[in-house]
């Protein structure tokens, strides 16, 4: 059963205020003497992930006290009505290397689809989040609404996606099939792909193998810009996804980027 509008918006408007609580906790860390260890699928995770995701639950409990939270370093369960999923940091590997782009990722889950959320950029000052059906852009200049670039076409499109290493074999020549017909193809960024998708400066990101916890901030934030997000079958993403994932600036562009994906997987049955 979905929650009553009035609790959704009052989560919603909780997001701007959670970028200060994980920034605390973060700046203790970054470019900082820390232990990394290793988790059973040989991600790393350190102090800062455990931390920044403990302080995060803290503040939401303390405000919503009937809400679930599902976490990537404690774990938890969604119910039927609000939940809230949070990756601490998104791109440790990018953290422990002292690179910039990683980010805190927090989603708001209503019956297990995903509805509001926010990715914070910690060392660069960027927030980006959903608001009253808009997607905002928050930095030291400002806030301001975003929106997905008008990009209709694969030849004329920007594509990202975060490594080759984190594919298959099958994915990644799916991925490829869709990259060699774009004009342009970047590599890194973790989460900051989608945020600048969403701001109108990439215009198609695919990913797959993704946790829940990677995901469901960033639907919102794109389909409230105007960006077209599905899994690698044309489905919408919800908590229950098979982790693939497809974000195009366009409803025309995520057309054919989606028939591309699919030629090729069919191809290697």
């Amino acid at each position: 059963m979905s929650a009553p509008h009035s609790d959704r918006a009052a989560a919603e408007a909780f997001l701007a205020e959670l970028p200060s609580v994980s920034r605390a906790v973060i700046a203790q860390y970054f470019r900082q003497t820390f232990t990394i260890d290793n988790k059973a699928d040989d991600s790393p995770v350190t102090i800062a992930d455990r931390s920044a995701e403990a302080a995060l639950r803290q503040a939401i409990s303390a405000a919503f006290p009937g809400h679930a939270i599902v976490g990537e370093e404690q774990g938890g369960h969604a119910d039927e009505g609000i939940s809230w999923i949070i990756d601490p940091i998104d791109g440790t590997r990018s953290f422990i290397t002292g690179r910039p782009l990683f980010g805190t990722l927090v989603g708001i889950v209503d019956s297990g689809i995903p509805v509001s959320g926010m990715i914070d950029m910690p060392a660069i000052n960027e927030t980006y989040r959903t608001e009253n059906g808009r997607s905002l852009f928050e930095s030291a200049a400002g806030i301001v609404a975003i929106k997905s670039r008008s990009c209709n076409r694969l030849e004329d499109a920007h594509i990202a996606t975060t490594s080759p290493d984190a594919f298959t074999a099958e994915g990644w020549q799916a991925f490829s099939a869709v990259k060699d017909k774009c004009a342009s193809s970047v590599y890194g960024g973790d989460c900051y792909n989608y945020a600048l998708l969403a701001a109108g400066h990439l215009d198609i990101v695919i990913e797959h193998q993704l946790g829940t916890y990677d995901m469901m901030a960033l639907i919102p934030i794109l389909q409230n810009a105007g960006a077209c997000v599905t899994d690698w079958q044309g489905a919408p993403i919800t908590i229950y996804s098979d982790g693939s994932l497809l974000a195009c600036a366009t409803q025309a562009l995520h057309q054919d980027a989606l028939e591309c994906l699919r030629s090729s997987q069919e191809q290697r049955r």
